[in-house]
């Protein structure tokens, strides 16, 4: 069976591309061994390392991580008509910015965090890192550009951990990584529910291959009950 594979690539060098996640099971048999050889009631036996679905659960894919250090508070967002007179417009949302977005527009009062971490482009020109997209949640360009095989997915999960970042689940197609990779950068959606800070390395969201049979799937049900529950 020929092998599948994901490239991600870096240009930029504070860029951290997406890493694998490996159980440490060699560490959770000697903590066993260790309570178990030492001590006549304390057992660590049902660690998760042991439990073969968790351990692969927690290895599928791949991790997405911070590139840096960011202070993120809750981005409220009006979307408007920007017309002739985008102060105007701005001023009538209780706004103080207004951020053009793929024909509409979208008024933003003034964060500081979204304007910190503007970077040098591959062009040259200084970019935003952040990027309001709507409905409370920013564009996060990450850095690092994305390959794969057509007829493979890249689905987007959130992390398991409590970022305070709610990461809404989307799936990016060979073409759209293909875009992300000429555009220079990889993104995410991110929508900041609490003031919370996010620190350089941490773990924001997952990445995991799917075939485009996974998309394709349907579930059967032997005694005739529709997907909705209800008797056919």
């Amino acid at each position: 069976m020929t092998s599948v594979s994901v490239t991600f690539a870096a240009p930029y060098p504070w860029a951290l591309a997406p890493r694998a996640a490996r159980v440490d099971r060699e560490r959770a048999k000697s903590e066993s061994a260790l309570l178990r050889d030492s001590f006549r009631w304390a057992r660590r036996d049902r660690a998760p390392e042991f439990c073969p679905p968790w351990a692969m659960g927690q290895e599928l894919g791949w991790r997405v991580c911070s590139p840096v250090d960011v202070a993120f508070t809750p981005l409220e967002q009006v979307e408007v008509e920007s017309g002739d007179d985008p102060q105007a417009a701005a001023t009538a949302a209780g706004a103080s910015e207004l951020w053009q977005r793929e024909g509409t527009a979208l008024a933003v009062a003034e964060s500081a965090w979204l304007h910190l971490y503007q970077y040098r482009s591959l062009a040259g020109r200084w970019e935003n890192m952040f990027l309001p997209n709507g409905q409370g949640t920013v564009e996060w360009r990450l850095g690092w550009t994305p390959q794969i095989t057509r007829g493979y997915f890249l689905l987007v999960l959130p992390s398991d951990n409590d970022t305070g970042l709610q990461v809404p689940t989307g799936i990016l197609s060979s073409t759209v990584c293909d875009k992300m990779t000429a555009a220079g950068t990889a993104a995410i959606a991110v929508r900041p529910t609490k003031a919370t800070r996010v620190r350089r390395g941490q773990e924001i969201a997952r990445l995991v291959l799917l075939h485009a049979d996974s998309l394709r799937a349907r579930a059967t049900y032997p005694d005739a009950i529709e997907e909705d529950g209800s008797d056919a």
